[in-house]
């Protein structure tokens, strides 16, 4: 970490009194909010700061500009300075984070993402027709994240971050039925439901041997089948099979026809270990290369596939035909 942004961090954090600090284990969802943090720190930086489970207008407040660029939203694009937040949910419910308040002076963008393995549960940018930002996602109690507040290009400024909640009935709204339904989900009627996600977004259908999966207007997750036809030599046959994500293809029957690539050999044959062995070799006496499989005969050369007799370019010695094989001399 650079000087300028280990500065930045501990000015932030003297603001806050959300003090940058080791995360100690959760015992239980019993435990009071003062005393209960998390066991995972998966997939975030050491300068994260820990912000426990605190709630409010407020949480924290500091200045980007000057810290260094650690996160890339999905929402954005751009080379920002950001702060991240490690946050864990009080109890079951919808959270929202939001740095729409009057201490934010810039264009931010703000993301959202499971501590665990960094799965984006939100991300956001201009909400509301303002350039400041808000990301609401369903968390379970004691469910970790990484709050990261980032800005739109090279934006950087002073920001607020707000953080509130809405208990929900239904416990925790974080498992969508499908790959293809938004991971975030609300409360309604005491049963939680989740938005289907666009047509074409991807997704994964759980299959190793499909590939480019993506969802349907009616939210089914499919891909299109891996195609084997790429065996690993002439001793196997074209056409294979998938399995687990990789091509499978048999063998030929030992015997069967192929060809090691030297013309100068003749009946190769595949063996049983799925390669293709040597044949007789069949050179001309003369040191010429077989022709169409034959050697030619003495007072002649091969054109392509066929023996052609010298004697056709007697009557023109210069023809540039003529190989070396051939008399200099004709009768």
């Amino acid at each position: 970490m650079s000087w300028t942004r280990a500065l930045v961090l501990c000015w932030s954090v003297f603001v806050l009194s959300a003090r940058a600090e080791p995360v100690t284990p959760v015992a239980s969802s019993a435990h009071s909010p003062g005393e209960t943090t998390v066991t995972s720190l998966q997939a975030v930086s050491s300068s994260s700061i820990d912000l426990r489970m605190r709630t409010g207008t407020g949480v924290s407040t500091g200045r980007t500009c000057g810290a260094g660029n650690e996160v890339t939203p999905s929402c954005a694009s751009g080379a920002s300075s950001d702060f991240s937040f490690h946050w864990v949910a009080p109890y079951d419910g919808a959270f929202t984070f939001s740095t729409r308040g009057s201490g934010t002076t810039y264009d931010t963008v703000v993301q959202v993402t499971r501590w665990v393995d960094s799965v984006v549960l939100g991300c956001n940018d201009n909400a509301g027709g303002t350039p400041q930002s808000s990301v609401t996602a369903s968390l379970g109690q004691n469910q970790q994240v990484r709050v990261t507040v980032d800005g739109k290009g090279g934006s950087c400024g002073s920001f607020q971050l707000d953080i509130t909640g809405v208990p929900s009935t239904c416990g925790a709204c974080n498992t969508p039925p499908s790959p293809c339904h938004d991971p975030n989900g609300y409360c309604y009627n005491a049963a939680c439901q989740y938005n289907l996600k666009p047509p074409g977004s991807a997704c994964d259908d759980g299959n190793p041997c499909t590939t480019r999966d993506t969802c349907s207007a009616s939210g089914g997750c499919q891909g299109a089948a891996i195609t084997c036809n790429s065996p690993p030599s002439q001793c196997h046959y074209a056409s294979g099979t998938c399995s687990n994500g990789t091509c499978v293809y048999s063998q030929k029957p030992t015997g069967s026809y192929c060809d090691d690539g030297d013309a100068c050999t003749s009946g190769d044959v595949c063996t049983s270990y799925g390669y293709c062995a040597q044949g007789t070799r069949v050179c001309c006496d003369n040191g010429t290369l077989p022709c169409n499989g034959f050697c030619c005969e003495q007072g002649s050369y091969c054109s392509g596939e066929y023996c052609v007799s010298c004697s056709v370019y007697a009557t023109d010695v210069t023809d540039p035909m003529r190989v070396p094989y051939c008399p200099t001399q004709y009768p």
